[in-house]
């Protein structure tokens, strides 16, 4: 198990914690340190970075998503052959799933873990007011430790000094190093967030520059013993039996589809899963799979091409309709609609479903959510169950189409329900997307259609 864990967390959005992070992991790296990402929350897009950098897949660390006992596990066994673990955080160190306490935020990870927290602190304009930012994150919440803090957007050497020497007296809290403001480290925003790593041409030379000040002006020894950490034993959770011989879970992997946890995917390997990625951009038609799995991503931006692709949307409708199983969400749910309108400009999907998408301006459904899928699906069987998940998506149905809904959605905490997911022969499609720790039995039924399919097929 990693020797050194740290969160690295801030006191709110926008103060620079991917650029941070990816900085630190890239320095680390290039001191000889296996370093293992995790990023707290539902977030797809900065385990990309992440996952480029380190050359080992980043995870996400859920609290509302996943029991804490099954969290806890995830984090040691991904972190088992790590010499540190790097936790970045999401929004604010104190934000979570709603204002009467710290559930769901990177305090509430934190604080499961046990992991100590450096506080990243937006220090431009800031003096003595740095002091009072600090000590009332240190105090907010029992049983989260803020071990060090790091500055960002400091204007000099001599500047960061006197903050240091403002935070450490008053504070008491060792301030471990800082980044200057500089437009090179900005990261490029879109809808759903920050680019996808794949549309960087420099991202290793553009991350190496922010470890090139973090090595300069970071303190490491200092951060190191920070960030020292013990491990407590955890058990593993109880898992369904694999499935006696593999099964072939073609997966979307391109451009356009990219978005999936991968604890999900190793849970599903674990269970007897072979996986089989195929490019709705690219391919023809799918490769010869016993079930499909088609995650989210940004079909909006490869629309065009999408449509373009036809041989592959007829080939994919037809083999869902003869019955092989697939589970497809948000950006395969839309993909395996009538039509999508972007822009302006409407585009043929694949047309397995009647439903038409237009994009919007606005979000439609944002945030956790809990779906109670009826029996009967791929994910269920012959017992309806129940999984908690998240959607963000700006796309919305466009249609009249009286499709019976399959999922009944509820938000943790909240007076909110409404009903969606649809299915069609062996397909299920909706919105939410789930990490299938939540509710492991969920993968193994998905696999147990792909092992019946196997077998009518091969009868």
């Amino acid at each position: 198990m990693a020797k050194a864990a740290f969160m690295l967390a801030a006191a709110g959005s926008g103060s620079g914690k991917t650029t941070f992070a990816c900085g630190l992991m890239t320095a680390l790296r290039r001191q000889g340190f296996s370093v293992q990402p995790f990023k707290v929350g539902p977030d797809y897009i900065d385990p990309m970075y992440h996952t480029a950098l380190c050359g080992r897949p980043s995870r996400n660390l859920d609290s509302v998503m996943l029991p804490e006992a099954t969290l806890r596990y995830l984090f040691n066994k991904n972190a088992a052959d790590a010499d540190v673990a790097v936790i970045e955080g999401v929004m604010g160190l104190f934000d979570g799933l709603s204002p009467q306490s710290i559930y769901g935020s990177s305090a509430d990870i934190a604080r499961l873990l046990d992991v100590p927290v450096l506080l990243l602190v937006n220090a431009r304009g800031m003096a003595l007011s740095a002091a009072a930012l600090v000590n009332g994150f240190r105090d907010f919440a029992p049983g989260v430790r803020i071990a060090g803090v790091l500055l960002n957007n400091v204007k000099s050497a001599m500047l960061f000094r006197y903050l240091k020497s403002i935070i450490e007296e008053n504070c008491h809290i060792p301030v471990l190093g800082w980044l200057p403001h500089d437009l090179a480290f900005a990261l490029s925003e879109r809808h759903l967030g920050l680019y996808c790593s794949g549309e960087y041409d420099d991202l290793a030379a553009k991350f190496g520059k922010v470890a090139d000040c973090l090595q300069q002006n970071c303190d490491w020894p200092a951060l190191l013993s920070a960030a020292a950490y013990m491990p407590k034993p955890v058990a593993e959770p109880p898992l369904p039996a694999p499935l006696p011989r593999p099964v072939r879970l073609g997966i979307a992997r391109d451009a356009a589809f990219n978005f999936y946890y991968q604890d999900s995917l190793d849970l599903m390997k674990r269970l007897g899963a072979e996986m089989v990625p195929f490019s709705p951009l690219q391919d023809e038609q799918l490769p010869p799979v016993d079930a499909v799995y088609l995650g989210g991503g940004y079909p909006e931006l490869h629309a065009a091409e999408l449509a373009a692709n036809a041989a592959f949307r007829t080939d994919i409708a037809a083999k869902l309709a003869a019955g092989l199983p697939c589970y497809a969400e948000c950006g395969g749910f839309i993909y395996l609609g009538r039509s999508l309108t972007y822009q302006n400009e409407t585009h043929q999907m694949a047309g397995f479903f009647p439903f038409d998408f237009a994009m919007t301006d606005r979000l439609q459904h944002f945030g956790y959510m809990q779906a109670e899928i009826a029996a009967g699906t791929p994910l269920t069987g012959n017992a309806p169950g129940v999984i908690r998940g998240h959607e963000f998506h700006y796309t919305r149905r466009v249609d009249e189409a009286d499709f019976p809904p399959r999922y009944q959605v509820s938000k943790p905490g909240k007076n909110q329900t409404w009903q969606e997911g649809y299915q069609r022969a062996n397909t299920l499609s909706g919105y939410p997307h789930f990490n299938f720790w939540a509710n492991p039995q969920m993968a193994k039924n998905l696999l147990l259609s792909a092992a019946a399919y196997q077998q009518r097929r091969e009868n």
